[in-house]
């Protein structure tokens, strides 16, 4: 039975958590990691959690700038982080919640799939 929580870094051979970004031995960037809202220290959508953990950032220094950006541009980071949080899926494997409404808005518009396939 295969570990599912963990990956080997391909560049120290390490264990490393598999939702990392970067390896916590050797800090090199894993692969095609995106980004996604379901990490640790997440409190509201997980936006500035997700880029905190994308960018190997620290979490409270991304909160900081986020209020420190909203104290100096007004509303505007309200509408990137509600931006962000609807094209960032929730998990890594996962969809986004606006490529779910899409997914949604395209079978309501397509049409309807009749039970009998047509013979040539």
């Amino acid at each position: 039975m295969t570990d599912t929580t963990t990956k080997t870094c391909p560049a120290c051979f390490k264990d490393i958590d598999r939702r990392a970004s970067r390896c916590s031995f050797c800090a090199q960037r894993q692969g095609d990691v995106g980004m996604y809202r379901d990490v640790p220290g997440r409190v509201a959508g997980g936006v500035c959690a997700a880029i905190a953990l994308h960018f190997n950032w620290d979490v409270t220094l991304m909160r900081i700038a986020f209020v420190v950006s909203l104290a100096l541009l007004g509303p505007i980071p309200i509408w990137v982080y509600v931006a962000a949080w609807l094209m960032t899926p929730f998990a890594q494997d996962g969809k986004a919640p606006l490529g779910r409404f899409m997914d949604w808005v395209g079978k309501l518009f397509s049409p309807p799939q009749s039970g009998v396939e047509e013979v040539k």
